[in-house]
């Protein structure tokens, strides 16, 4: 028989030392003894209690009793960022135990192949340059998916907190732009899904191999230690994994365990409770802190009492303490030289302590934080190799419970050499920052980089509170703005700083902003976030008017329109005279509909930035973008010479702007002049030629100039880019639908509408499709649920009208323009006239003549409208002569005179860029 290894020697000790929860331990012996068709069995454990009470030692215990019993097991602890790395740490360990699980590490190594690529592709510039309508009305999933993919690639968390502050519009589009740069480098669909949103393409593969795996052994374990780091990517998959069909069926002896600080998530696990033992850890009591000094061979009374009071029960205190008795009888003795041993030598206990003051650890980290001569790999060995620093398959870093009284001595024994050291952490997180781009790049795109920064972040806050705090509160707003990670993260770090500096006004910030996040960290809950920034004390005025800018996006993200216009408000009484807040006022006035009102805020904020200019010319940049902003407004209503016209100016400030050049191009197709469409468009992709609008836009020009050929390669070419597939499918039915395919463009839009069922402009479309092959119910039936969706759409309601009106059924085609004209408040001349023309069709000359008055005093230079305004009137003369004259054609709905770009007006106004 060979001889025991050290290891084995260590474990089987620290396995026969074990004492107490023995209920615990009891609890999950028996249920590994049962069957899993047992009524009493419990396939989940979750383990939950303070820092330092035992957890991970229980679970240990725990993972070895199950291998006693012939379980399959896996250990995680928060040395994994994602499900990805969560499912490469399970496939490790199972391999190693003999039963590989081949299927999945062929296609982890795809994903991690995929994901490099596209990390080394990551550096669009989310704030670029796309008009406005070119990412307006993006699908519903399509945005999610796109927001997924700027968090991290492959659920990786964190998102560049600290990115720079754009407006709402420009980040939506910048984030369709990051994704389709990402998946240019793809030319497999299946790539594309498989960065973006990986779940759905590892995790039924991951049942599967479990599946196989399990029916080779009695039991399947997986243990889920320091969960309450990982919960926020693995709780709702692991929730999904098992109690859901969503990606397969789990085997039925698989067990999990979750360990962690926090209680269980009521929403996603508080219905199980026939499934689910939820265990809530508590220190240990007095007996049984004895027997674990009776295991280790401590029987002086005195000892044991100093134990039992400078520990309170926690078996990490406990066990740290236990190994130094002598010297917890010492008066005076501190927590941290019980934690140490008043018998260590000096430098080894200066090294343990300054390298205490990092929150990881690694060669480099504890060099700067020590400043000291020697061989930092051996530091780092023996520091590792104390029995309150882990950090397995991860950073290395310090117990909470022990490295919190070490901060503390040194805090306020040393405080010079404290923020000595915190200063040259900082100075060396901020080089490495600077080494992986700096302010030029993007946190997002590289963990390490968002990691630099907050670090360097903390290690400030620690040195010199009253200075650092006012900064890094000033970048709320953008963490805020940029999603519920970054705002996490970035908050995290302002309350850790706080826990760790003695600074009362950092812990109080810190605690109150992760309270307003953990109640919701969606767009609600960040305008919320970002108006502790505005209402509290603590901000300069920069910082304070950036909140606003944060706060007031994130309100027109969630439609509270009124609330942002107040923002607006506030921001002219922080900051007169600002032209960005009047050009984001105008923005927010066009998402209302509220045309006139924009054009006046837009030439205010032109007249802003002017009187900025201070006798010099303005800014070409902010000018492009504030001319750019007013082609927009006019595209939107429908006066695409003067967009075509204003587009063109912005694009001679910002030669070559592909997502100005798109937008002009939407004007010329509107204007019938698919030529000039296609020239700006080739421009476009010339510049960039991954920019999905300009494909979907191009390929519907080809289409109207009847090469069909080219409209489908550009939706190919589409299609790898894409990150939701519902877009490309839903221009391929349109084409099916413009060659007089119905039935065809009726099973697309079908398609499109299975791939995203928000995807209102595709349930228009199948409307006209279902009218043209005579099926009138559904077409209704597809309009009405478009309404349901977006009472607003208004090429829906007046589709509605025209159905109507072939059905002789005057009263509900009359009711249907008056809610056209309800819905704009009056604002648009578009529901006017097609009333006009109705009420003239029908013998009400006088009144239809009063709607073209009103459409011609809302766009008083739109000659079409004054050409059916003047032959309608021959119509009218003309009967009141009892004469007979010629009625002009009926303007339709959709015909291309009055195709409108966005949401107000054509059909594909829901659809993104139409």
């Amino acid at each position: 028989m060979s001889r025991p290894s050290l290891q084995d020697l260590i474990r089987r000790r620290r396995q026969g030392a074990f004492v107490g929860r023995e209920q615990e331990i009891e609890l999950f012996a028996r249920n590994l003894d049962g069957a899993p068709s047992d009524p009493t069995h419990r396939f989940l454990f979750h383990v939950y209690g303070v820092g330092g009470v035992g957890k991970s030692t229980l679970v240990r215990e725990w993972e070895r009793l199950a291998v006693g019993r012939g379980a399959l097991t896996a250990y995680v602890d928060d040395s994994v960022h994602s499900v990805p790395e969560v499912m490469a740490v399970v496939a490790e360990q199972f391999a190693r135990q003999g039963r590989p699980l081949k299927a999945l590490e062929k296609r982890l190594e795809a994903h991690r192949r995929r994901v490099h690529e596209a990390l080394a592709a990551s550096g669009a510039d989310a704030g670029g340059g796309d008009g406005d309508g070119a990412g307006e009305g993006a699908s519903a999933v399509s945005s999610a998916v796109v927001r997924a993919g700027l968090v991290g690639v492959g659920m990786v968390p964190g998102v560049g907190a600290f990115a720079p502050v754009v407006d709402g519009e420009r980040l939506a589009r910048g984030a369709d732009r990051f994704a389709a740069s990402l998946s240019a480098r793809f030319r497999d669909q299946d790539d594309v899904r498989l960065v973006l949103d990986p779940l759905p393409a590892l995790s039924p593969v991951l049942l599967a191999e479990l599946g196989r795996v399990a029916e080779e052994v009695p039991w399947t374990a997986l243990f889920f230690d320091t969960y309450e780091n990982t919960a926020p990517f693995l709780d709702a998959w692991l929730r999904d994994l098992t109690t859901t069909d969503r990606y397969g069926q789990a085997p039925g002896n698989l067990v999990l365990t979750l360990a962690g600080r926090n209680r269980p998530d009521r929403s996603l696990w508080g219905g199980q409770t026939d499934l689910v033992a939820h265990l809530a850890l508590e220190p240990l009591t007095e007996n049984e802190t004895g027997r674990l000094l009776d295991a280790r061979g401590i029987h002086d009374e005195d000892a044991r009492r100093a134990v039992w009071e400078g520990s309170a029960g926690l078996p990490v205190l406990v066990t740290t303490l236990a190994d130094h008795p002598g010297d917890t009888v010492l008066a005076g003795a501190t927590a941290v030289d019980r934690f140490l041993g008043r018998d260590a030598p000096p430098g080894q206990r200066e090294a343990a302590l300054a390298c205490a003051l990092p929150r990881t650890l690694d060669e480099d980290v504890c060099a700067a934080a020590t400043e000291e001569p020697g061989d930092p790999a051996a530091l780092i060995a023996s520091l590792t190799a104390l029995p309150f620093v882990s950090g397995r398959e991860g950073a290395p870093r310090y117990h909470d419970v022990v490295r919190a009284p070490m901060l503390h001595l040194r805090r306020t024994t040393a405080p010079a050499r404290w923020r000595a050291a915190h200063l040259r952490l900082a100075a060396l997180h901020e080089r490495r920052y600077e080494e992986l781009g700096g302010a030029g790049g993007r946190d997002e795109a590289d963990p390490a980089r968002l990691h630099a920064r907050l670090e360097a972040a903390y290690h400030r806050l620690c040195a010199h509170p009253a200075t650092a705090l006012p900064e890094l509160l000033a970048e709320g707003a953008a963490a805020a703005r940029l999603g519920a990670a970054p705002a996490r993260r970035w908050a995290r770090t302002l309350a850790d700083a706080g826990r760790d500096n003695g600074d009362a006004a950092t812990r109080g910030w810190g605690a109150d902003c992760l309270a307003v996040l953990d109640e919701d960290d969606g767009p609600k809950g960040r305008a919320r976030l970002a108006g502790l920034l505005v209402d509290r004390p603590g901000l300069g005025e920069q910082a304070r008017a950036e909140a606003l800018h944060a706060r007031a996006a994130l309100h027109r993200e969630t439609g509270a329109l009124a609330k942002a216009l107040a923002d607006y408000d506030r921001l002219d009484a922080l900051r007169p005279g600002d032209w960005r807040t009047a050009m984001e006022r105008a923005v927010a006035h066009r998402q209302t509909g509220a045309y006139a009102a924009a054009l006046a805020h837009l030439d205010e904020a032109e007249s802003r930035l002017a009187a900025d200019a201070t006798g010099t010319e303005p800014d070409p940049a902010s000018l492009a973008r504030l001319v750019r902003e007013r082609g927009e407004t006019r595209r939107h209503l429908g006066q695409f010479e003067e967009a075509v016209t204003l587009l063109g100016r912005a694009l001679d400030l910002a030669p070559g702007d592909p997502g100005t050049l798109v937008s002009r191009a939407s004007a010329h197709l509107s204007l019938g002049r698919p030529e000039l469409a296609v020239a700006d468009l080739d421009q476009a992709l010339g510049a960039r030629p991954d920019h999905f609008w300009a494909l979907l836009k191009r390929a519907r020009t080809h289409d109207s100039l009847g090469d069909r050929e080219a409209a489908l390669a550009d939706l190919a070419r589409a299609a790898e880019l894409a990150q939701d597939p519902a877009l490309v499918i839903g221009e391929r039915a349109e084409i099916h639908r413009r060659a007089g395919e119905h039935a065809a463009a009726v099973v697309a839009f079908g398609e499109a509408i299975a791939a995203d069922p928000g995807y209102l402009w595709a349930y228009g479309g199948r409307a006209m499709a279902h009218h043209a092959l005579g099926d009138t119910a559904a077409a209704v039936a597809d309009l009405r649920h478009a309404l349901s969706g977006k009472p607003d759409y208004l090429w829906a309601r007046l589709r509605l009208a025209e159905i109507h009106h072939e059905q002789d059924a005057c009263a509900a085609e009359f009711a249907e323009y008056d809610e056209a004209v309800a819905a704009t408040g009056g604002r648009l001349a578009r529901p006017y006239v097609l009333r006009a023309q109705a009420r003239a069709a029908h013998g009400e000359h006088e009144r239809a003549v009063e709607d073209f008055d009103r459409a011609l005093r809302i766009e008083p230079g739109d000659e079409r409208v004054r050409e059916l305004a003047e032959e309608w009137a021959r119509v009218y003369v003309a009967a009141s002569a009892g004469e007979t004259a010629t009625e002009p054609a009926a303007e339709a709905p959709d015909a291309t005179s009055w195709r409108r770009s966005d949401s107000s007006w054509g059909h594909g106004g829901t659809s993104a860029g139409w």
